[in-house]
């Protein structure tokens, strides 16, 4: 590694730590003040609650904050890089930008393997712990009969999955219907829907819309009927022992385990695998980030602070809108979700390295 290799590389993580502690300041104070300050201004919890919730919480945005951290560094180095002709007084010493990144590439790709491990493990469990928190206080997440993104079995001879629950409006629902051997028989999908609690919670009614039913044939499912509104009575479940993580509350291995029930029970399984691809998918998400943003803050040729980051939440915005839409077709097996959390790294590599090549050919 060259003397210039190394000045930018030192560059880079500096601006990178400075970026990540910006966004991870951000990012802890949207989970926590959403959820803890209204307690905390009324003295309902201690302080240092508060410091352990953020604690907790810190290894479940750092995934989210060291892509965007990256991203911020390489465009602002490299733009102020280029803005005062440094590029080109190193281009004129026989220098190419590829040859000057090639560290910063390995150090963004040295990142994208420990944010595979931060969201395979750590991530997963620092959620567990900080959901522990705040039971501890009492406060009741919303959807605590029927949690989003979790497969749920408390209901006898049914697995149900929700997609999303906002306040009291359920979205892409599952539900199948369990033989005696404990196999789906029988499948309801529901675009929307509402769960109702009468009697006290003595009863519970699942009044699901837009339902269309499939059953098991030799051949797969087969379609059964559709209906604009159906309503299913439901057994209220025993709520004692710990809560069910979440699919995203799961690590690597629980995912795995769930997995393999969930294919022997021959339920869909979609909602387990897009989990399970966006855990690395979203790792690598540094190491692409990394490799556009060294060309793309070269040709900007800015030097303002401003500028950088908003391109970079840009960038990390369009990125994430694929994640969302791979999370909001977890329910259609059709339309391989699991893929589309790919998508946006071989976009941004395949943008990424054909900048680089463009500035290697010279203006």
């Amino acid at each position: 590694m060259n003397t210039l290799q190394r000045y930018l590389l030192g560059q880079v993580v500096a601006a990178f730590c400075m970026a990540v502690l910006v966004f991870v300041f951000v990012l802890l104070l949207g989970n926590v003040l959403r959820e803890v300050l209204t307690l905390l201004v009324r003295h309902e919890v201690r302080p240092a609650l508060v410091l352990e919730a953020l604690g907790f919480l810190l290894p479940y945005v750092a995934p989210f904050a060291l892509p965007m951290g990256i991203l911020t560094a390489t465009l602002l180095v490299f733009g102020r890089f280029s803005a005062d002709q440094e590029l080109t007084a190193a281009r004129a010493g026989g220098f190419s930008l590829t040859g000057l990144a090639a560290p910063i590439l390995a150090f963004g790709l040295l990142l994208s393997l420990l944010s595979v491990a931060i969201n395979a493990e750590w991530a997963p469990r620092s959620r567990v712990a900080y959901k522990a928190v705040l039971a501890q206080v009492g406060l009741q997440m919303a959807g605590n009969l029927i949690p989003e993104q979790q497969y749920i079995h408390d209901f006898p001879g049914l697995v149900l999955y929700v997609g999303k629950h906002t306040r009291d409006r359920l979205e892409g629902i599952l539900l199948w219907k369990l033989d005696a051997q404990d196999r789906a028989e029988f499948r309801l999908r529901a675009e929307t829907g509402r769960l109702l609690i009468e009697d006290g919670g003595d009863r519970l009614r699942l009044e699901l819309h837009d339902v269309v039913a499939a059953r098991r044939g030799s051949e797969g499912w087969l379609p059964a009927g559709y209906a604009r509104t159906l309503v299913y009575e439901l057994t209220p479940p025993n709520r004692e022992g710990p809560r069910r993580p979440k699919l995203s509350e799961m690590t690597w291995r629980q995912l795995r385990q769930e997995l393999d029930l969930r294919r022997q029970q021959g339920v869909d399984i979609t909602p387990v695998r897009v989990q399970l691809h966006q855990r690395v998918a979203f790792g690598f998400a540094c190491f692409s980030f990394c490799l556009v943003g060294i060309p793309l803050g070269a040709r900007l040729h800015r030097r303002e602070t401003n500028v950088s980051v908003g391109i970079a939440l840009a960038l990390v915005a369009l990125y994430f809108s694929f994640l969302l839409l791979a999370g909001a077709w977890d329910t259609r097996p059709e339309w391989h979700p699991h893929l589309v959390v790919w998508l946006p790294n071989f976009l941004f590599q395949a943008a990424g390295t054909w900048l680089l090549w463009r500035a290697d050919q010279g203006p």
